[in-house]
């Protein structure tokens, strides 16, 4: 019983009760050599020693960190709570979730060591966390409530991975894994998130075939295989997936289903989250993909994004009204979700309500009511918006419009006092607005709701240090992409400061379409998506290929990069 207590933990414990005049420093003393020669838990030694019981060792530990400290009835703990986090991670970590309100878990725990699982938790369930000290019998018999013996439990990785190996009888794969392999897969996951984060790489990619495992960086949008962490991830690719799966939530046992789970990363002065994805493969493998949460260098003001003045004015102009409807476009990994929060940044004070729906939760905005849709029970972009339309917002954001009905309410909303933001997965601007009509939703209130149209793309930018005159760009390839005029192409050819690749950073090319009353008119006829452009050309509106020319002209983009973004052949 008192294992669930570590000697850390305890001895931790102790030394604060010494100081605190508690505890004799003699006595203590003498607990740890006993500690040492016998083997006996420093709790047991504790209690047996009559230094403290297990009530009043309780009621310390909250006091001097600030707990709550009650007794759980293990018959009132609810299932929902329980199923907020799967066996082994339990196991493994000696935490119970007993009460939930939908928003909101409450975390039993015996040891205060396990506060540091706090956000941890709240990443992988989504939800606001509380942990709630109760005694280590009171613990004991709520481990037994989830079906977990408290004196038999194998603590650590290599115990679960048993458990895996006994539900998946022939897998000599799992019996591969020892001690050793387990902590040098531990150093190795360690090593990899940080070298990631510190490369700047916005995914990780674990993957494995039939005659060998990869490990690849998602960095400036292009994946690059880390060649020299191939015999590592090679030998450790099992221990390493399991590690993974124990630290995001996930399964370890499950190998033939998907699973989603998250990390909250800390190492030192480094601390990130992650979302992790396992998807299972040939020859009972996984592959992992690990989408890095990067909160410090997130770009949250709009003026930093890269907006030429007149865009910048049309956005704050649209952002800054009472009403209507604001969308963004873009491929996945365009930076939709930056422009987005960048606008809620700018928008957010105390005297306006601000909701959001999202799939997932990107960032945490102070402030701002943040909500993660749960398909599996109907808590949709739809639903959501409804609800929000009861709780008196000023500006809602909704993460996609999908369907013909969240794009309904969403433009109710904007045409009835509302501010809304939304993004829809089109190519360009013009063809959002038809986009819409084409998804069912009457063109007078298309016309009457849309007020802005942001369509982007993200590229990566020449390497200052490298780059250099493409002599292999011709003056009749830049005429058919309307680039009359002779200019000088560059490239970046490698060097250390860009890991070799000629590309350091990106840069967001943006497309604006302000709905004015002659784009307006155009929707209410129904006019094509080319009428409607040459109407906004008119007026001033420029394609990001025409953007992407500019760039091209001033050395910024490399002809390859203007290519691949912007889809020109």
């Amino acid at each position: 019983m008192s294992r669930l207590i570590s000697d850390e933990s305890a001895s931790e414990l102790a030394v604060m009760a010494v100081s605190k005049g508690l505890l004799a420093e003699e006595k203590f003393s003498q607990m740890k050599v006993l500690n040492k020669e016998s083997g006996q838990s420093m709790v047991s030694i504790m209690f047996e020693k009559g230094v403290m019981d297990e009530f009043s060792l309780a009621r310390f530990v909250a006091d001097s960190y600030g707990l709550n400290f009650r007794e759980v009835d293990p018959e009132q703990v609810s299932a929902e709570a329980q199923a907020k986090l799967n066996e082994e991670y339990l196991r493994i970590n000696n935490v119970c979730p007993f009460e939930t309100d939908g928003s909101s878990l409450k975390v039993a725990i015996c040891d205060h060591s396990k506060l540091s699982l706090e956000k941890n938790i709240r990443v992988i369930t989504g939800m606001n966390v509380e942990m709630v000290l109760v005694t280590v019998s009171n613990f004991e018999k709520l481990l037994t409530k989830y079906g977990i013996s408290p004196t038999t439990q194998e603590v650590g990785v290599l115990g679960t991975l048993k458990k895996a190996k006994d539900t998946d009888e022939g897998d000599a794969e799992v019996e591969q894994i020892t001690e050793r392999d387990k902590t040098a897969a531990e150093i190795f996951v360690t090593d990899i998130l940080t070298e990631a984060y510190k490369k700047g790489a916005s995914d990780i990619h674990i993957e494995s075939f039939r005659k060998s495992k990869r490990l690849r960086y998602r960095i400036d949008g292009i994946l690059i295989n880390q060649k020299s962490r191939q015999e590592e991830i090679n030998d450790r690719y099992l221990a390493v997936v399991s590690i993974l799966k124990l630290l995001s939530g996930a399964r370890i046992e499950e190998r033939r289903l998907p699973q989603d789970g998250a990390i909250n990363f800390n190492n030192g002065d480094i601390e990130f989250d992650l979302r992790v994805s396992f998807l299972p493969v040939q020859g009972l493998a996984e592959r992992v993909v690990m989408r890095i949460l990067r909160k410090d260098t997130i770009q949250l003001d709009l003026e930093t994004l890269g907006f030429s003045k007149a865009d910048y004015s049309k956005i704050d102009e649209a952002i800054h009204a009472t009403q209507g409807l604001i969308l963004v476009t873009g491929p996945t990994g365009s930076g939709k979700t930056t422009t987005l929060y960048s606008v809620l940044n700018e928008l957010n004070d105390e005297k306006k309500n601000i909701m959001t729906a999202e799939d997932p939760i990107e960032y945490e905005l102070e402030g701002i009511s943040q909500s993660q849709m749960k398909n599996e029970i109907n808590f949709t972009f739809a639903a959501a918006l409804r609800t929000f339309l009861r709780q008196d917002p000023e500006i809602i954001l909704v993460g996609e419009i999908r369907d013909k009905e969240t794009g309904n309410i969403a433009v109710e909303a904007a045409l009835t006092g509302h501010l809304v933001l939304s993004t829809l997965h089109t190519n360009d601007s013009v063809n959002t607005v038809t986009r819409l009509v084409n998804m069912g939703i009457p063109n007078y209130l298309v016309s009457s709701s849309v007020s802005l149209v942001i369509a982007q793309r993200l590229a990566r930018k020449n390497c200052e240090s490298c780059k250099t005159k493409d002599t292999n760009v011709k003056t009749h390839t830049l005429e058919q992409l309307g680039i009359k005029e002779k200019i000088s192409v560059y490239k970046g050819k490698g060097c250390y400061k860009c890991n070799n690749t000629g590309f350091k950073g990106r840069r967001g090319i943006y497309e604006i379409l302000k709905i004015t009353p002659k784009i307006q008119d155009a929707i209410l006829k129904n006019k094509t998506a080319p009428e409607i452009m040459e109407i906004a050309k008119s007026e001033g509106y420029r394609t990001m290929q025409e953007v992407g020319a500019d760039y091209l002209k001033s050395g910024d983009l490399a002809f390859e990069e203007f290519q691949r973004t912007l889809f020109v052949g």
